[in-house]
């Protein structure tokens, strides 16, 4: 039975992620006051959907957005994830496109900082600093993601179908879920055009036998709606704009509390 709803569900979300949502004309006030509410965080972790926001206010998406939350947010964060480094063995800090979504591809020619693993890495634009910009292991103690959680940063899930989080990650490493195989990948990090040095960090794959037909998706309805009435997650819909807020520790928290009945929460 686990099983069926693990492959109902990735069947269900790769179906959802072919459909294109539209968003209707918004107005720009309405989103710029839901930001507003937030301003007393320093920092926001974002993921965005582009054509979503250009749908709903007729603008250049990625200067809008970009220019209303730089007025709001001392650091902004996002991620710049190369999973070809799992096969290439190379990273390059500056040259190494982000190879998920439009956002990370555009936020990584205004960043002023990029983490050193190759694998999972992350973007900072503002003032926020890493204690750490490589650990030996992506998701370990002391890692990004780690000082992410400690220091509960905001997330912000702006235009996507659904509330994403890349912090499920780490929650999954961090648990040692049955379904989590830890493996070490080794390759050469380049730092500029001269200098570079061999590096290697311990990740993870999942183990489940469906992942090998189709990658296994996170339940994220679900996990929203279950979020939002326990009163971790706030969602705006902005006259088909969807605007989800959570914080990076009251989402591990939340999921930990599900692991001890399901470890299999996150998909089922």
């Amino acid at each position: 039975m686990r099983d069926l709803k693990i492959i109902g569900n990735t069947l269900r979300y790769n179906y959802l992620m072919r459909k294109r949502k539209k968003s209707n004309v918004s107005d720009p006030a309405d989103f710029l006051q839901v930001l507003d509410y937030y301003r007393k965080d320093p920092v926001v972790f974002i993921h965005a959907g582009l054509s979503q926001i250009k749908q709903a206010f007729a603008v250049d998406p990625y200067s809008f957005l970009m220019e209303s939350l730089t007025e709001r947010f001392q650091g902004v964060i996002a991620p710049g994830f190369t999973p070809s480094f799992r096969t290439t063995g190379l990273y390059h800090k500056e040259f190494s496109r982000p190879e998920y979504g439009k956002f990370s591809w555009l936020f990584h020619q205004d960043a002023s900082f990029r983490s050193d693993d190759p694998i999972h890495s992350l973007l900072v634009r503002g003032e926020y600093g890493f204690q750490n910009s490589y650990t030996p292991e992506t998701f370990g103690p002391g890692s990004c993601f780690d000082q992410l959680d400690r220091e509960n940063i905001l997330c912000l899930s702006i235009g996507t179908q659904w509330p994403i989080s890349s912090q499920k990650h780490y929650v999954e490493y961090r648990s040692d879920l049955p379904y989590i195989r830890k493996v070490q990948y080794q390759g050469v990090i380049y730092f500029d055009k001269q200098q570079y040095r061999n590096i290697s960090v311990v990740n993870y794959v999942r183990t489940h036998w469906f992942n090998k037909y189709l990658t296994l998706m996170w339940n994220n309805y679900k996990i929203a709606r279950q979020m939002q009435k326990r009163g971790i997650m706030q969602i705006y819909d902005l006259n088909g704009l969807m605007v989800y807020a959570f914080r990076l520790q009251d989402l591990r928290r939340f999921s930990d509390e599900k692991f001890i009945h399901d470890p299999y929460y996150l998909f089922t």
